[in-house]
């Protein structure tokens, strides 16, 4: 009885890896499919470590083995590599080689993971070197002419690419549903894009840039809007157009909500609906430098700020609370975590007295425990009235919290 044969050339390595309970491979994987999907992984890691880290694509594909190090006695898992932005010698000319960034670069757990894939899957010094194959041999003939070398940037836009076709088919042959959706604006997705993914999101959320440059390790922080950036990064160059963005659809939003009767009620009442009118003229500019996104942002009619409870309609000579500067002088902005309840800037949409039923439902408890020391009924009782106050006045105005 002769040896059993079998089809291909099916690799010893197990298959660990497990999508939704089940193995995200079927059967061994084929030494002929090993390359393409080291490749697909390398790429993954890419994606991941550009993506959560900030760095631009050209300091991510310089990284080298051993570049991740850790704080531990403040928790914090470090990125050591080289910037290029700003870096010049004694005699000031750029130096091409740019040079070892001084503060690293802070990162999440799931970079120093992909980092730790990428340093198992090959024995080059640099984590993404031109070809994963000693002998230049993996199939892509663009690489063969810098083997020992890191990727470049146009092979790296080429690998998402391919990647993204290789989840798609994967997605399809698996009957999968969580496929990466199509742009259907801009289909090609190139590496440049993943900081300015990253700047969307940080500018939509409260104390967004603070959560940037502290879990970003940006320098220079300045303080605007409650969120900060860093001008040695580079970062505020993305970040002043997703300002921008997400400040016009603030008012975008608001605009339809008048429109749609909402109530405007406080000091600053005709001044919110004056700004958020006029607003509407800077639909479709087109902003071409980092500059112009800035002092459109500093225009008077832009200065409408979503608090807590209440809105600020910014007029800094009449603002109650300590204002903050940027760090170029172009404008000033509130603090909303600071905002006095008798400031003129003040107003308040029938979102914001949502917010405020809310608190009031939440005192109220306070207020009716009879075991509350007198001083801190006294207290609540106030703020209790206070909040009735601010609904009541709203009601007034027609908003549809009326009886409350």
């Amino acid at each position: 009885m002769g040896l059993p044969v079998i089809e291909g050339t099916p690799l010893d390595a197990p298959v660990t890896g497990r999508l939704d309970g089940r193995p995200w491979h079927d059967g061994a994987i084929e030494y002929t499919e090993a390359g393409f999907l080291a490749r697909h992984l390398s790429t993954a890691c890419f994606i991941v470590i550009s993506y959560l880290s900030g760095m631009r694509s050209g300091e991510a594909l310089s990284l080298k083995r051993g570049c991740v190090e850790r704080d531990h006695a403040h928790g914090l898992v470090l990125l050591r590599g080289r910037h290029w932005k700003g870096v010049r010698d004694a005699a000031g000319d750029k130096m091409p080689k740019g040079e070892i960034r001084a503060d690293p670069w802070v990162v999440t757990e799931a970079v120093a993971t992909a980092v730790a894939v990428l340093e198992r899957l090959h024995t080059s010094t640099w984590l993404f070197p031109a070809t994963l194959f000693t002998d230049g041999r993996d199939g892509a003939t663009i690489l063969r002419s810098r083997v020992g070398g890191s990727r470049s940037e146009t092979r790296i836009n080429h690998d998402i690419a391919e990647f993204l076709a290789w989840v798609e088919t994967y997605c399809t042959e698996h009957g999968r549903s969580d496929r990466i959706p199509p742009d259907p604006v801009h289909p090609v997705i190139y590496s440049a894009r993943l900081r300015r993914t990253l700047a969307w999101f940080i500018v939509r959320r409260p104390w967004g840039l603070v959560a940037a440059a502290i879990q970003y390790g940006h320098l220079r922080v300045q303080m605007t809007l409650g969120y900060a950036g860093s001008y040695a990064s580079g970062f505020p160059d993305d970040l002043a157009f997703e300002d921008w963005l997400a400040r016009l659809d603030t008012l975008a939003d608001a605009h339809e909500r008048l429109r749609g009767g909402e109530q405007v009620s406080g000091p600053a009442a005709e001044i919110y609906r004056h700004r958020v009118q006029a607003a509407t003229r800077f639909a479709g500019r087109v902003l071409r430098t980092k500059r112009h996104a800035t002092t459109m942002l500093a225009n008077p009619d832009l200065q409408i700020f979503p608090g807590k409870g209440m809105t600020c309609v910014l007029d800094p000579k009449r603002a109650a609370c300590r204002l903050r500067s940027e760090e170029d002088g172009t404008r000033r902005t509130p603090d909303l975590d600071d905002c006095r309840p008798n400031c003129v800037n003040i107003a308040r949409t029938d979102r914001d007295i949502e917010q405020v039923l809310v608190q009031i439902e939440r005192l109220r408890p306070l207020v009716d425990d009879p075991l509350a020391p007198a001083f801190r009924h006294a207290r609540e009782q106030h703020e209790l009235d206070r909040l009735e106050r601010i609904v009541t006045a709203h009601d007034r105005t027609g908003g549809p919290h009326g009886g409350h």
